[in-house]
C-alpha cells in the first residue's frame, strides 16, 4: 500500500523517525475488534495488538488507539505477532460521550478532513438532530457535509432540503439516492484524494449502500427498515476505513442513536454562527439571549429571521454543554488520579526492585 494515499505526510515521518525505538513500521488503523486491531502498512493489511506494557498505561478507553489512527509497529519474532508500540499525534478525534449515564469520552474516529452527516428522508429526518452532529463536526474542525438520502423515496425532498440550507446555508447540502444512484457524482465530486471522512448517522439512513454505490460493488450488508416506525436495524457492527476506487477513504460506522456532546463550547459557536451575528448587536455583550432586554437575537426571532425552534436548541445544548462540563471535570479529576495512582504503583514496585538487589 501507498502510505501517501492513506494520509501519510512529512510531519508524520519526521515523528516516527525521531522515536528512540528503531525499524518501526509506520500504519493506519482499519479496524478493531477487541484486543486485536488490522493495520494498513506499506507491507499490506497486517493484524496487530498492543504492546503490553503501553496497555498497561491506559487508563480509559478513550486512550486506546482508534480506527483512523497512524500508528508505529513491530513484529515480535519471539511470539511471532507484530505488536503497536506508539500512537502517532493526531490531527483531530471525533467524539461523543458514551450513550447512559456513565460520563466518559468515546471515539468514533481518528485523523478525519470530512464528515458526511447522512440521513433519510423519511421518519429519521430531523433538524435538531442535524444541528447536534454540526456541533460534533465542528468541534474537532473537519468539513461537514449534509447528505440527505432517500431522495426516491420523497418527492418533496426539496422542502427538506430549504430547511436544512436555512440552518446551514454555508454549508454543501445534497439530496441523493444510494439505492438508484441520484447524485452520487455530485457526492464522488467532494471526495479528493487522501482525504479521510466519516460516516456518521443513524441506523437505516443508508451508510453501507452509500458505501457500495461509492465502490461500485457490494461490499456492506445492507439491512432491512422496520415497517412499525421506519427506523433501521444495527447493519453495520463496527467501525471500518475503507478505500475508495478513486482515492480518499471512508470510515463506516455503526448506526448511532444517541449524539451526546463532549464539547468545549466551539462547535456549538460554529454550528450557530447565525446566533453569533445577531448577538454583535445585542444591547449587553454576555447576553444568553433570554430575559435580557435589546437582545437583537429576540428580535430576529420575533421578525421572523430567526426560528424561534433553533434558538430553543441553541438554549438546549448550552445546557447540556454545562452540565457535561460539570460531569467532565469530574471524569478528568479521576483519570489524573489513575493515571498518578498508576505512576505510584511502578515507581514503588521499581524501589523494591532495587533494594531486594542491593541486599
Amino acid at each position: 500500500m501507498n502510505l501517501e494515499e492513506l494520509g501519510w505526510n512529512s510531519s508524520l515521518q519526521d515523528f516516527i523517525t525521531r522515536q528512540e525505538t528503531s525499524d518501526l513500521i509506520p500504519g493506519r488503523i482499519s479496524n478493531v475488534s477487541g484486543r486485536r486491531y488490522r493495520v494498513m502498512t506499506e507491507e499490506g493489511e497486517l493484524s496487530a495488538t498492543l504492546l503490553p506494557s503501553a496497555y498497561r498505561t491506559v487508563v480509559h478507553r478513550s486512550d486506546l488507539p482508534a480506527v483512523g489512527d497512524w500508528v508505529g509497529l513491530k513484529k515480535n519474532v519471539e511470539i511471532n505477532r507484530y505488536q503497536i508500540y506508539l500512537v502517532l499525534p493526531r490531527k483531530n478525534k471525533l467524539s461523543r460521550m458514551f450513550a447512559g449515564k456513565k460520563t466518559e469520552e468515546q471515539i468514533i474516529a481518528a485523523n478525519i478532513d470530512k464528515v458526511f452527516i447522512v440521513t433519510s428522508l423519511d421518519n429519521d429526518f430531523n433538524i435538531r438532530r442535524i444541528e447536534r452532529s454540526l456541533v460534533i463536526v465542528y468541534e474537532i474542525g473537519a468539513l461537514p457535509v449534509i447528505v440527505l438520502n432517500k431522495a426516491d423515496k420523497c418527492k418533496g425532498y426539496k422542502t427538506y432540503l430549504e430547511i436544512v440550507k436555512r440552518s446551514a446555508p454555508e454549508l454543501t447540502v445534497l439530496a441523493i439516492s444510494a439505492l438508484n444512484g441520484i447524485n452520487i457524482s455530485e457526492l464522488n465530486k467532494i471526495i479528493n484524494p487522501c482525504e479521510t471522512i466519516v460516516l456518521f448517522g443513524s441506523s437505516g439512513v443508508g451508510k453501507s449502500t452509500l458505501i457500495n454505490q461509492l465502490l461500485g460493488y457490494k461490499r456492506q450488508k445492507v439491512g432491512e427498515i422496520r415497517e412499525s416506525d421506519g427506523k433501521g436495524r444495527h447493519v453495520t457492527s463496527s467501525r471500518e476505513l475503507i478505500l475508495l476506487p478513486e482515492g480518499g477513504m471512508l470510515i463506516d460506522n455503526p448506526g448511532i442513536r444517541e449524539i451526546q456532546l463532549w464539547s468545549n463550547g466551539h462547535g456549538i459557536s460554529e454550528a450557530f454562527r447565525d446566533l453569533e451575528e445577531f448577538a454583535i448587536s445585542c444591547h449587553f455583550k454576555d447576553c444568553k439571549h433570554q430575559k435580557e432586554p435589546k437582545c437583537a437575537v429576540k428580535r430576529a426571532v420575533e421578525d421572523g429571521i430567526l426560528p424561534s425552534k433553533r434558538l430553543e436548541h441553541f438554549h438546549k445544548l448550552q445546557r447540556e454543554k454545562e452540565h457535561t462540563d460539570r460531569k467532565r471535570n469530574k471524569y478528568e479529576r479521576k483519570k489524573e488520579d489513575k493515571r498518578l495512582g498508576k505512576m505510584y504503583r511502578k515507581a514503588k514496585d521499581y524501589i523494591k526492585i532495587v533494594k531486594e538487589r542491593d541486599q
